[in-house]
């Protein structure tokens, strides 16, 4: 990550969660210190926070470095400044926290809730602009994902189509690479991956961009291959510290959310088309359903 010198007001926790997939074991630890107790973080000497972590001094100054602040030090005076303004207490703090069903239940909505603050805080609206602009001006519209990023790119052009703008997401990794190779100059691929280095979400993605077609990214990685290849990526942490996690325990909902969004502001530039489509797919729908159920 680049380093970044002077962070939004209210968006350093989200930067430090956004990071985390991107670092090695034991930076890891040291950012989910950070974390897990921003209050004390913020009196905590890098000795301390090491200690804490399991690692070295010199590590914390990296893992900081890692997360795009100069060093600690930065750190810590941003964290101070951005605590006070949001609701970061540690899960002990949290009335609903216990190892039952009930408090591990609580926990996980609340987790999703926090990766939706943290896309709040981190996406740039000069990013959502442009990747609106090129949805609305774009010939074809191609949603690639895969695994659990599958249902989330099925739902966006479902969605999209819903509002007269035609779009596919084929669901053979096969056929979408064969499909972002007919793309061309003014059609968009959009790209889903939470690790934003799937091989076969990658290899589409490639062959999209090499097409001439335009890659917008939608990931939880600023860091891994995605990044190279997308003309632009709106990056929304999952809130995943580990692959592991990621695939049992995360969900896929922030982003679903974030192409939701994007599929609304899209309607917004067209209502008059975006109601005639709807009313079409409405048509459709109440030929689905039997007139008298037994």
């Amino acid at each position: 990550m680049t380093t970044t010198q002077h962070p939004e007001l209210g968006s350093v926790p989200a930067l430090i969660r956004a990071g985390i997939p991107d670092l090695n074991p034991s930076e890891r630890r040291v950012a989910e210190v950070f974390v897990d107790r921003p209050t004390w973080t913020i009196e905590a000497s890098a000795q301390e926070i090491a200690d804490a972590a399991g690692t070295s001094r010199a590590t914390v100054v990296r893992t900081a470095q890692r997360l795009g602040f100069t060093g600690y030090p930065q750190l810590r005076v941003l964290l101070a400044r951005d605590v006070g303004l949001g609701s970061e207490r540690p899960a002990a703090e949290h009335p609903h926290a216990s190892d039952d069903a009930a408090g591990v239940f609580h926990a996980f909505l609340r987790d999703v809730a926090l990766t939706i603050d943290d896309a709040l805080a981190l996406l740039d609206p000069a990013d959502v602009r442009r990747a609106v602009d090129l949805l609305a001006d774009a010939g074809q519209v191609l949603v690639v994902g895969n695994g659990l990023s599958l249902p989330v790119a099925t739902e966006m052009a479902m969605r999209l189509n819903a509002i007269g703008r035609y779009a596919d997401a084929p669901t053979d990794h096969v056929e979408q690479g064969v499909r972002a190779r007919r793309l061309g100059p003014g059609d968009v691929c959009v790209v889903v991956s939470g690790s934003g280095s799937t091989r076969p979400t990658i290899a589409a993605a490639r062959a999209a961009s090499k097409a001439g077609a335009a890659v917008v990214g939608l990931t939880a990685s600023s860091t891994a291959g995605l990044a190279d290849i997308a003309t632009l990526s709106l990056v929304v942490g999952l809130g995943a510290p580990s692959f592991r996690d990621d695939i049992t325990r995360t969900s896929r909902l922030p982003q679903a959310i974030v192409a939701g969004g994007l599929v609304r502001a899209l309607s917004e530039r067209n209502p008059d088309a975006a109601r005639e489509a709807q009313a079409r797919m409405l048509d459709v729908i109440g030929e689905v359903f039997l007139q008298d159920p037994r």
